[in-house]
Parts: C-alpha cells; structure tokens; sequence
C-alpha cells in the first residue's frame, strides 16, 4: 500500500477528491480529514492481524536561488510493527519545501538568473540582508503515521523533513540524520529566526512563518514578511510543518522541528527534523536521507525469514510460498530451511544404484540434444517479452546476439557470471538520491578478496514490489557494467540478488554527476569558474576514452551526455567515468 501526496503540493495537504483520484487505480482506499488537526491526513483501516513493514520518507527542503541544483533531501525511516485487524492508522504525506527559482515574477526571475544583483549589492554594502530580504527555500514537511489511543495521538513513525536551502547555500554542507525512540522528550518546534523553524508533534507558535506542529495541524509557514511584502518572493514550507524561507532556509519537519538561523544569513541552510521510531516497533534500517522531492509512505506485509539458516527469503512470485536463500556454493536442503554444499549434494548422486547410472548415459545423447533445442528457441522468443521473470532468469543463459546491431562482442552472459555478494557483508551508512529503480545508498562492503579493507560503495537498489518490467531493467542494467573493464567506465562491484531488496554494487563516485559539477563551477559576474581548460580536457579525454573502449567492444551506448558520467572526486586529480547505461539497458532487453 502505497501513500503519496495525491498530487497536493506547498503548505496544505490534499483533500478528499485529490486522494479518490490519485487512487482511483489502486487497491488503496483513505478517507481524508477535512477539518481541525485531522485536515488533510489519510486515515486506513488495516485490512488484516499481521506484523507489517512500515516506510516513512519525509519530504525535501527546498532549493536556494543561488543554489538550484541542490536539495537537502527528506529522511526515510522503516520499522517493522504488529497491527490487528481494523487497526487506524493516520497518515500525514509531507510536502516538499517550495523552491525559491524560477519565479513568474520578472524582477525576481532576474535575480534567479543573474541580471539583477541588488542582493548581492545589499549584502556588499551592508554585510546583512534586510531590504532585499528573500531567496531561501522552504523547509520540507515531515511524514508522521500515528494512532489514536483514548482520543490521543500517538506516533508510530515520523520521517524528518529536510530543510530549506538557504539563498547562496554552501554545497559541502551535510548534517547527519537524528532519530528519536523516547516519547518523553518533548516534540518541540525549531527555533524560527527571520526563517521559519520546523514544526514538531505537539508544541505551539504564533510565528506565521513557522511550520506548525502536527496538533497544531502541521501547515507550513509562510515565507519572511519581508520577503513577501518587499516583492512578494513566496517561498513556503511544506505540509508537515515545513518552516518559511527567507533568505536563509525554512527548518524541516518532525518529532522536533529543524531550527532557523538566528539571523537572516543568506549561507545559513534550515536544518532537517528529528525523526521517531515508536519502541513497540523495530526500527529495520537506520534513518537515511534520501527523498528528492515529496514524502511516501509504504506499508506491505513484513516476510519473516527467521526460520532460515541464513535468515533471507522471498516470496516465490508463482507459488506464493515463501523460499529461504542460501549462501553462493550451497544449496537448500530437503527441509526448506538448511543449506548444505554442493558435495553433498554430489556424494548423493554417486550413491545411486549403477544401472540407473548405465540408464541415464545411453539415453542422455538424445534427450539432452532435443531439450537443449528447445529451451534455445523458447529463451530466444521469451527474451523478446518484457513478461519474462527475474526468478526465470537466474537460472537462465541471457542471448545477448539477437539483435546484430546492439550486441557487446557477439556473447553470452549469465547469471552465473554476476558475482553475489552476502547481504550480511553489505552495510548502508546514507542516503545518496533516488535512481531510476529505487534508492541510491552510499554503503560499505567487506570480505572482497582483493580488498582487505571495507570498500566504499553506492548501492542501487530494486524496491521488493515492482513490476517484471522493472526486474527484468535492473537485471539487464547489473549484465551489462559488469561486462566492463576500463579506468572510465564505473565498476560494478557485484550483486547482491538472494534477498530483497536487491541491490547492484557500484564503485563510489564521490564527485557526483558531471552536469551538475559543471554547472556548479561555472563562472559568473565577478566570480570566475574554478576550472581551467586543461582541467575541461582532461575530463573530455575521460570520456573519450571510456566510449573508444565500448566502440572497441561492439557496444553502442546511445545517450552520452553530463547528467550520464560521473566523477570520481570534485578536486584535483578527479577522473570522469561513463556511469549510465539506461537508454542501452532498453535496447538490449
């Protein structure tokens, strides 16, 4: 089940038409509060006792108007809890922080673009911003999920919203994720300055520009008065207590609201909320920053694989029953729970009585010449579907010559070649974004055997409920880079497919995507860009190389672009690799 925004955007939340719409297609069914505290929260039944996966992401902050290529992104919390049958739960969908550019206002547009610099002229002059006040995003609105016991509320999950960038934001600028689990530490507002602080569970304000608290209704505030009268520069908080930007950033929404900068400082970022784990539940992974743009919230029925030697499962898609994993070199044992070796597996075979032995090798020449006939002519057919399953193909040969005009050297390539990291050598430390299939992680792994040492790594991820489409993708995109090896071409580390979620190892690239660094260090009036033309060289030789080593390999990348390579580092010494196989993944399926 899944909850988003119903297409509500700024400081309030959808309404009950908004949520019908959005879910016209779905088997989700709300009903939306339209008055006091409850105006604009999603309110479900649980249709069933079970123990239920619970995920909170609360929304971004908005962007600076200097700093557009940045958000502070939401936090995601998941926690596993037991729910009864007819259970409510409240659903509060944070919304992002509105953005300080574009702007329909031509004066501001121009400052937004840099034809009219009257607040860097202010800041000159005066070493503060009063008059031309105003530039600073808004602060993102939290997601809360609560019950109500004896009339009261009482929170479950609360994921923070990110805070507001400030008008000429610092990119460096990172503030770790804080997550609470004791309910008797007062949810307080942040503190408001010029911007508005965060709104928190239950205090109170009579700042307008200040995100409210969740029982005070969780509105957003309202961009600085003196934004809003000098010029009318409306940048307001998110639904879910995202604080009013100035010209520094609106505080994000939580369990305790993110705080404003004392003073209108335009480098002074809103900081994120705090986020809550209910203790009756288990918190599943640590609080990460991941969300781009608005909340969710995700529920699905929680898989326990605790009866499993190596505690990870998943549920077959055509059995409906739920199959343990085991480690690369084992295999599960007669009782669905053990793994055990392929020796033993051998040792049995050999045990078999010698005439059935005798049997099998006088009539296997036939058999194995006709089954393997048909299983290429039904592989090639099926590799033509986007219905042929991830759980097909981890048994399965891919063809990757069937299409004579898009193949990499003529060859085949099978599961078997994609090396399965365990899951338990793979740790999450933060959220980097959100991909094409799911979340972006950047994450350790340890036991590689060429690497003593914990490797740093970014970890894509596929979500557990996905269409086959998807599965079949983000197998395609894990075959294709692992076929790679070149100093500009990002690494694929390894997989990790035996649980869910899945995931794909990729080498770390620190420096972000090259469009945005370039954007970044361009030069503008009275600041020249950081980089040389040497400097621009080196990186178009990178990438110059990286497409001579797939011209030399028969491989067509078809969408080399900035947004689609990716630096090592932003300093001296970065190196440019191509990172982004989408448009070849959809050609190769």
């Amino acid at each position: 089940w899944l909850f988003t925004t119903c297409g509500a955007s700024g400081p309030y939340g959808p309404t009950q038409s908004q949520c019908n719409d959005a879910y016209r297609n779905s088997n989700l069914s709300v009903i939306v509060g339209a008055e006091g505290i409850l105006q604009g929260i999603q309110i479900w039944r649980v249709p069933a006792t079970n123990t239920y996966s619970i995920s909170g992401y609360g929304a971004a902050g908005g962007k600076g108007g200097k700093n557009t290529m940045v958000r502070s992104h939401g936090v995601s919390v998941l926690g596993i809890f037991d729910l009864q049958k007819d259970d409510t739960l409240y659903i509060l969908v944070g919304q992002q922080g509105e953005d300080a550019c574009p702007s329909t206002n031509n004066v501001i547009q121009k400052v937004c673009i840099g034809e009219n610099n009257v607040i860097e002229e202010e800041i000159r002059v005066n070493r503060s911003i009063n008059e031309w006040a105003g530039g600073g995003g808004g602060g993102g609105g939290a997601t809360y999920i609560f019950k109500m016991e004896n009339g009261e509320p009482v929170p479950l999950i609360i994921a923070a919203g990110g805070g507001g960038r400030a008008y000429r934001a610092k990119t460096d600028t990172f503030h770790p994720e804080r997550l609470e689990n004791d309910s008797s530490i007062p949810g307080l507002n942040g503190n408001s300055g010029a911007a508005g602080g965060g709104g928190g569970w239950n205090d109170n304000t009579s700042f307008l520009w200040s995100g409210k608290s969740l029982l005070e209704g969780a509105t957003g505030g309202r961009s600085c008065p003196q934004a809003t009268k000098k010029w009318g520069w409306e940048t307001r908080g998110g639904f879910g207590g995202g604080g009013g930007g100035c010209s520094s950033g609106g505080g994000g929404g939580g369990y305790i609201g993110g705080n404003a900068a004392a003073d209108n400082d335009p480098e002074m970022d809103g900081e994120d909320g705090v986020s809550f784990i209910n203790p009756i539940g288990t918190l599943y992974t640590p609080a990460l920053k991941v969300t781009e743009g608005h909340g969710e919230v995700d529920i699905r029925l929680h898989l326990n694989c605790s009866h499993c030697e190596m505690d990870e499962c998943r549920v077959d898609l055509e059995t409906q029953k739920v199959v343990c994993f085991c480690e690369p070199g084992t295999e599960l044992a007669e009782d669905g729970v053990s793994c055990i070796g392929n020796e033993t597996c051998c040792m049995a075979a050999v045990l078999f009585p010698k005439s059935i032995c005798v049997s099998g090798l006088l009539c296997s020449p036939c058999s194995v010449y006709r089954r393997k006939h048909q299983e290429l002519q039904a592989m090639q057919m099926e590799l033509q579907s986007p219905e042929y399953k991830l759980s097909k193909l981890r048994t399965s040969t891919i063809m990757t010559d069937y299409n004579p005009n898009y193949c990499f050297a003529g060859k085949t390539t099978s599961i078997s070649d994609l090396k399965e990291v365990p899951r338990k050598n793979i740790s999450l430390i933060r959220g980097l974004g959100h991909g094409a299939f799911g979340e972006v992680y950047e994450g350790q792994v340890a036991g590689i055997p060429s690497d003593p040492t914990p490797l740093q790594v970014a970890v894509k991820t596929l979500p557990e409920v996905c269409s086959e489409q998807d599965e079949l993708d983000f197998l395609m995109e894990a075959l294709i880079i692992s076929k790679f090896s070149h100093e500009n071409i990002v690494r694929c580390i390894g997989v990790s497919l035996q649980a869910l979620p899945r995931f794909i190892l990729l080498e770390l690239m620190a420096g972000g995507d090259l469009k945005s660094f370039l954007r970044e260090t361009r030069p503008r009036p009275n600041q020249p860009s950081s980089l040389s033309m040497l400097d621009l060289l080196h990186v178009a030789r990178d990438i110059a190389c990286g497409c001579q080593y797939l011209e030399e390999n028969h491989f067509i990348h078809r969408d080399i672009a900035a947004r689609n390579c990716l630096l090592t580092c932003r300093g001296p010494g970065r190196v440019a690799k191509i990172g982004d196989f989408g448009m070849a993944r959809d050609i190769y399926r």
